[in-house]
């Protein structure tokens, strides 16, 4: 059995963006692991949701600070600080914060690859800190929508009505 070890530290050189209202740290790109994964390191303001959406990357979401709901293929899960949450690669999901505290939520997509979408619909900044809040207009979701099929993202709709 092959055994892959790889230690990364850009806790100096992480890249930051502003992505519809959240701040997404890219702390591990596919080319510091050979492709393998992506670590994104994000700042989610109180009353978020990305939506539902599809891509062929497993992802597994850590909760550091705050809560956030998880929506996997019409279940919810409510994650709090130390819990974890997983998303087998194509099923439809998404996350909510969940209060009225900023979430911070350690997300790992595996393979890497998806850091170029991030990259693509994100605004950099040299602060790792929320943007003024915005509300994303329909130009700036159609937007998103149309570069994250470019990287095999498929947005479905709001998240469902909340299950738990």
């Amino acid at each position: 059995m092959a055994t892959y070890t790889h230690t990364t530290d850009r806790r100096n050189e992480s890249e930051h963006y502003h992505v519809l209202g959240a701040t997404l740290s890219i702390t591990a790109d596919s080319d510091a692991t050979d492709g393998e994964y992506l670590v994104l390191d994000m700042l989610v303001p109180p009353m978020f949701e990305n939506g539902l959406h599809t891509h062929e990357e497993s992802e597994v979401f850590h909760v550091i600070e705050g809560e956030a709901r998880l929506h996997v293929d019409g279940r919810d899960e409510i994650l709090g600080p130390g819990t974890s949450g997983y998303v087998a690669g194509g099923d439809p999901h998404g996350f909510a914060t969940e209060g009225d505290d900023v979430c911070r939520v350690i997300a790992v997509m595996t393979p890497g690859g998806a850091e170029g979408f991030f990259r693509a619909v994100g605004q950099p900044t040299e602060e790792r800190s929320l943007p003024e809040p915005v509300e994303p207009t329909e130009e700036m979701l159609q937007s998103v929508f149309a570069t994250g099929e470019q990287y095999g993202f498929r947005f479905l709709g709001p998240l469902p009505e909340r299950t738990v």
